[in-house]
């Protein structure tokens, strides 16, 4: 019995040292798990972070050249629009003085009425071929 108290002794020590290992084993591999975990998330959101920032700098210069162009497209509407304004004005400016210089130039004539007669600004009818009659 000696001995197979001992083989029995043995044979409890292994098991529980085997126990013991497997625990530590199962703790080591459990604390570098999330050791991993962690690592794994830090870097995710160190890129990502990386990722979003690039894409608002991006959005961000897209936006300001947008607001360049439409600055530059108003401006540049704004003096067509001018110019248009300027050269209407000064046509219209020139038709009214080229309209003074021909009436100045050509007195009103004399309307004649309807039946072909001269306009009779005394009022008096006109009876003889050659004038009024006093």
């Amino acid at each position: 019995m000696k001995t197979s108290a001992k083989l029995v002794l043995a044979l409890l020590a292994a098991v529980s040292c085997a126990a013991g290992a497997e625990t530590y084993s199962s703790q080591a591999d459990q604390a570098r798990r999330d050791r991993n975990r962690e690592e794994a998330l830090a870097h995710y959101r160190a890129g990502n972070t990386t990722a979003s920032q690039e894409a608002h700098s991006v959005a961000q210069s897209a936006r300001h050249a947008g607001h360049k162009v439409a600055e530059e497209s108003r401006h540049l509407g704004h003096e067509v629009a001018q110019g248009s304004r300027h050269a209407g004005h000064k046509v219209a400016v020139q038709a009214r003085e080229t309209t003074a210089r021909t009436e100045a130039k050509f007195a009103p004539v004399e309307k004649k009425d309807p039946h072909g007669e001269a306009a009779n600004p005394s009022g008096q009818k006109n009876t003889a071929a050659n004038g009024p009659k006093p």
